[in-house]
């Protein structure tokens, strides 16, 4: 599944936050935009405080269905150019 297939209300599995916790970040997806970012509302488990916020899409690494098979979200070649040179600006 690409980025860009992604709808409001699915469950996603993210990237660890170190800082706070090396256990998966867990959310539900607030919107159905398309692009770099998307809003995702963060589960409280694992450390972690629900809270709402934006993330790149890089750090939504699989989609949860009910059935509890993970499906790995990927992203665009012409999105990854984008978010590697948001990264060499940011993080040089």
């Amino acid at each position: 599944m690409t980025h860009n297939d992604l709808k409001k209300g699915t469950k996603v599995q993210l990237t660890s936050v170190p800082m706070i916790s090396n256990a998966y970040r867990t959310g539900t997806l607030m919107d159905s935009m398309k692009g770099l970012t998307r809003m995702v509302k963060i589960d409280e488990a694992n450390g972690y405080f629900p809270d709402i916020g934006s993330v790149y899409v890089s750090e939504i690494l699989y989609v949860l269905y009910p059935d509890d098979i993970p499906e790995e979200v990927t992203i665009s070649e012409a999105h990854q150019k984008k978010l590697n040179t948001l990264q060499s600006i940011h993080w040089g």
